[in-house]
């Protein structure tokens, strides 16, 4: 208890208070407690309250969670101890005497470590009372600093709705003040519109989904972030194609396409024609769908992705039989069959090997049919010595 611990502990301070005689950091639930009972017991004697009840909550609660950990775990060194409690004396002293920016500055510092700790809950809970002696000094830049860092705590938590408004405060704020959005705190922002509809599109809420791509894809262009825009439209257009909106997704996986070749990023020229080629076939826009898949197999051959020239060419050998034009589906259907073998796929050689002999057996099918109703001696001259349909014997 306190009394036992005044008595044995004390012989290892000094005079000043200090704690001396025992090594820094040492393990163990019982040097733990007594050093928090020592640090915690230093914010009374020196006169602040409110550090103390802020560093009690701090070394004593344990969440839930906590309680299946390893006990040890939950105790913070004494070096940590002495951080805090100097921080938050800080903190008390400057807020006594109206030094704003000392007491924002100090709070930071404790958010900014239990961050580093990936405790947000904490963070968050040091970022508000940042925020608020920001505000009431109507301090705007320090303001915008605390938003946008709670903004990055809530969304590594998970509260995206809670993160966005956060970082649309802190870009509202700097917008206001004739400053423009730092590059990083742009694409935050972006991050989360983009992780909030990612996560509402995976519980099927297609409309809301896609008014968050639209707010991601709005972000990017006002930050001048190409490749944002263009990861946007193709999100919009996927967006759209999950609502059956193949008009829609067209439009947008077309602009996704356009962003792709001004700046020259084949992997992503070739996804786009891969989409706009899904989305016109969706339609029944044969000729297009074609167009496209042979764009995205050329593309596939320049940067030489070759599980992207089998699928251009498994889809292709598809359409061409669907079309009827069985000799480009043969064509299309060996080339994919020949990728697969190349990269040494079983299933896909099997499953190559399966459609092109569809292929060639549809490619046949109509001169088979005149041998069967008009030459008995061909129709026997193949079924004995595969005799090709073209050349029957005489």
């Amino acid at each position: 208890g306190p009394a036992l611990w005044r008595g044995e502990e004390a012989k290892g301070m000094s005079a000043g208070g200090t704690k001396q005689g025992t090594s820094q950091g040492v393990s163990g639930e019982s040097e733990s407690i007594a050093d928090k009972y020592f640090v915690c017991t230093e914010c009374l004697v020196e006169g602040s309250v409110q550090s103390f009840v802020d560093l009690f909550y701090l070394t004593h609660a344990v969440d839930a969670q906590d309680a299946d950990e390893d006990s040890s775990a939950s105790f913070a060194t004494y070096e940590t101890l002495q951080f805090l409690k100097a921080r938050l004396t800080e903190a008390e002293v400057a807020n006594r005497q109206a030094q704003h920016s000392s007491v924002f500055a100090s709070y930071m510092d404790v958010a900014h470590h239990y961050q580093g700790q990936h405790d947000y809950k904490t963070s968050i809970y040091f970022l508000t009372k940042a925020l608020d002696v920001a505000r009431l000094a109507e301090d705007r830049e320090r303001e915008a600093d605390a938003n946008q860092m709670l903004g990055l705590a809530h969304e590594r938590m998970g509260n995206l709705r809670t993160a966005i408004e956060f970082h649309e405060t802190h870009r509202e704020i700097v917008t206001t003040a004739g400053v423009e959005l730092p590059a990083e705190s742009g694409r935050h922002l972006i991050g989360a519109y983009k992780a909030l509809a990612e996560e509402l599109q995976r519980q099927g809420d297609y409309a809301s989904a896609i008014g968050y791509f639209e707010r991601s894809l709005k972000a990017a262009q006002t930050l001048g972030d190409f490749a944002g825009e263009g990861l946007a439209y193709q999100q919009l257009g996927n967006a759209h194609q999950l609502q059956r909106d193949f008009a829609k997704a067209a439009e947008c996986f077309k602009k996704f396409l356009e962003i792709c070749q001004e700046t020259d990023d084949k992997i992503a020229e070739g996804s786009a024609c891969s989409s706009l080629a899904s989305a016109y076939e969706a339609v029944g826009d044969r000729a297009s769908s074609i167009k496209y898949l042979e764009a995205f197999y050329e593309v596939a051959l320049t940067t030489g992705e070759l599980t992207a020239q089998r699928e251009a060419c498994g889809r292709l050998g598809v359409i061409f039989n669907t079309a009827g034009d069985y000799t480009s589906s043969v064509h299309y259907f060996s080339k994919s069959f020949e990728i697969s073998r190349s990269l040494g796929d079983q299933k896909a050689v099997d499953v190559a090997r399966v459609n092109l002999g569809v292929a060639r057996g549809c490619a046949k099918k109509e001169q088979y049919l005149k041998i069967v109703n008009g030459s008995m001696d061909a129709l026997l001259g193949w079924k004995n010595r595969r005799t090709p349909f073209d050349d029957p014997p005489r």
